[in-house]
């Protein structure tokens, strides 16, 4: 039960609607026990009359008023009780989804390469509605019953010591029969969980990608593969079905034969005349009342069982410690214009994946102020590992980082941010419009610094031609664009944040050549009196650079300007400059094995 524990951690910033809540629970329990005594004073009245004695019957009709005002007020505080616990779990709900996507910003990237969103956005639904619902049914369910049946004893215990001692022995004994069903509830949830999430990850998958799943003819894998896993699921629950009605059968076979004995315990020494009929009606539905919390013993062991297993992922993710954070003595990272010569400086980094083999060795070069650095090589050489070091996307095991002079450990990430910008190779849009996309980041500026940005990145003219212009819905990653439209919007976004310094990873690589033209304008605006690194396969992207840095096997194998990197022939530079005026007079065949040998593009 920690997570339960976990539950009223987390939730114990509501104290107030949960003790506003509770002074109707506790009103509604006490009225409840009223009308039994009514009704007993109503039966005692009857068999008077009966028996010949004067009953005043402006006394019935009294008790009978007294009844159904009891109940009145009864559903009265309910509805006001339970109308507080509405509000209780709708703020609950919002804050911890808050909570929830508040950790998922701040979570380090390394997180995202080992889970699916899918999966992480069930977790936060199974977390938010297991605890609400389980916050629920505590407040409406759980507390008034067993309030009203802890009442109930200490009244019946006035009345017959040993129904009220039965009856509170058989509470102890229910929960103790019914812990083991919960350990076993617990591990068959965690197996159907385990199955859930993957396979809610792959749906929105296959839905982000259905494209690609309609042109490959992947909907009967698609659905095959969903449909496998509600299978596996059904299997899972049909096992835990049984095993938790087994349980609940004898639970309740128990709770059956206890409470008959008392009812006849009851009946017989009413028979005996120790009880009047007022008392055995009185006795009967104090019983009665009793028996409620025990018979809803088995939802509410559900409830709890739900919150239990259903919140672990979700606070597991919660918990989950970040590792790279800002020192406590962090400063604030600031442009130094004096620091010309080295703005960026890579100083003997070494980096590995978590569980993998070392990916950079001994990374040492540094890129002055204004200047542009081409990072070339084969794929998976680690070019792209090297802008996500610089942005502490990750934390190199060795060396040092520096921008401005500064290590890069040392600063705040947040003003890291805010020096360097970048364009990725898939320009990720968001679902809204054209001016939100190009303003992101920048809540409040200008329409005009927009618009500016937007005409430096070439996206203007064809922005103005949408109907609604910058008010046009893009739809979800900005499907309703083309590639070159996405990246020219992209590069707006990036120009009006207007970062000293720019990152370019592969912005072209996906590109037709018209296309690629209006980019690389784009880009040589964005470039313009900035430092800059610049990852691409295309020459034709680096053409411009100032210094190249060849890249292979993790280490920087050549590193100089374009003109001097030319002159050793046998580098890897010059050879991929060859081939590039190879292929522009050979034959498709030769085209393919050349580019295979380089991991280029044309």
């Amino acid at each position: 039960m920690k997570n339960i524990t976990r539950i009223v951690k987390y939730t114990i910033k509501f104290w107030k609607l949960y003790a506003a809540s509770s002074v109707f629970i506790v009103a509604v329990a006490v009225l409840s026990l009223v009308t039994p005594f009514l009704l007993k004073h109503v039966v005692d009245l009857i068999v008077s009359g009966l028996s010949g004695g004067q009953v005043d019957i402006k006394s019935v009709w009294l008790t009978l008023l007294l009844i159904i005002a009891t109940d009145v007020g009864v559903t009265t505080l309910t509805s006001i009780g339970q109308y507080i616990g509405d509000i209780l779990t709708v703020r609950l709900q919002s804050y911890l989804s808050n909570k929830f996507y508040e950790k998922l910003l701040v979570l380090d990237v390394s997180y995202y390469d080992k889970e699916q969103s899918g999966a992480i956005v069930s977790k936060l639904n199974r977390g938010t509605e297991s605890i609400t619902d389980f916050i629920q049914a505590m407040l409406n369910n759980f507390l008034p019953f067993f309030l009203t049946a802890f009442i109930t004893i200490i009244i019946l215990a006035k009345y017959s010591l040993f129904i009220s001692v039965l009856l509170a022995v058989l509470f102890p004994v229910y929960v103790l029969i019914s812990h083991k069903s919960t350990v076993a509830h617990i591990k068959f949830e965690t197996k159907k969980n385990a199955i859930i999430d993957p396979a809610q990850g792959r749906m929105l998958e296959a839905i982000s990608g259905i494209r690609i799943v309609r042109a490959f003819l992947g909907e009967k894998f698609e659905k095959d593969h969903f449909a496998d896993s509600r299978l596996d699921i059904e299997g899972i629950t049909a096992v835990q079905s049984k095993v938790w009605h087994v349980y609940d059968f004898w639970r309740r076979l128990l709770l059956n034969i206890i409470l008959f004995g008392i009812l006849a315990y009851i009946v017989i020494l009413t028979f005996q005349g120790r009880y009047t009929l007022g008392d055995m009606t009185l006795l009967l539905q104090l019983v009665q009342q009793a028996r409620f919390p025990l018979f809803a013993m088995s939802f509410i062991l559900g409830q709890i069982q739900r919150a239990d297993t259903g919140s672990k992922d979700f606070f597991e993710i919660l918990e989950t410690p970040v590792k790279i954070t800002d020192k406590k003595s962090a400063t604030e990272l600031t442009e130094n214009i004096y620091l010309k010569n080295k703005e960026i400086e890579f100083d003997n980094v070494g980096f590995r994946y978590e569980g993998k083999k070392k990916v950079l060795s001994g990374i040492t070069f540094s890129v002055a102020q204004g200047e542009k650095l081409a990072l070339v090589g084969e794929s998976g050489q680690g070019k792209s590992t090297l802008v996500n070091l610089l942005l502490r996307y990750y934390k190199p095991q060795s060396g040092v980082i520096k921008v401005f002079g500064k290590d890069i450990s040392a600063v705040t990430k947040k003003s890291l941010m805010k020096n360097v910008t970048v364009v990725f190779q898939e320009s990720l849009l968001f679902s809204g419009t054209i001016y939100e996309n190009i303003a992101y980041g920048r809540a409040g500026v200008a329409k005009a610094e927009v618009i500016t940005a937007a005409r430096a990145a070439n996206a203007h003219d064809f922005v103005i031609k949408f109907q609604k212009k910058y008010s046009s819905l893009i739809g979800e990653r900005g499907i309703k664009l083309s590639g070159g439209q996405k990246q020219r919007i992209a590069i707006a976004r990036a120009i009006l944040k207007d970062s000293p310094i720019v990152i370019l990873d592969e912005a072209t690589s996906s590109l037709d050549s018209r296309s690629e033209v209006l980019v690389q304008e784009g880009i040589k605006r964005l470039l313009k009196g900035r430092t800059s690194i610049i990852i691409a396969h295309r020459l034709s992207t680096i053409a411009d650079a100032d210094k190249v840095a060849v890249i292979e096997g993790g280490k920087v194998v050549q590193f100089g300007s374009p003109m001097n990197l030319l002159k050793d022939e046998r580098g890897l530079y010059s050879r991929m400059v060859k081939l590039q005026k190879k292929l522009m007079s050979a034959t498709s065949e030769e085209r393919e094995a050349a580019l295979k040998e380089y991991d280029l593009v044309a």
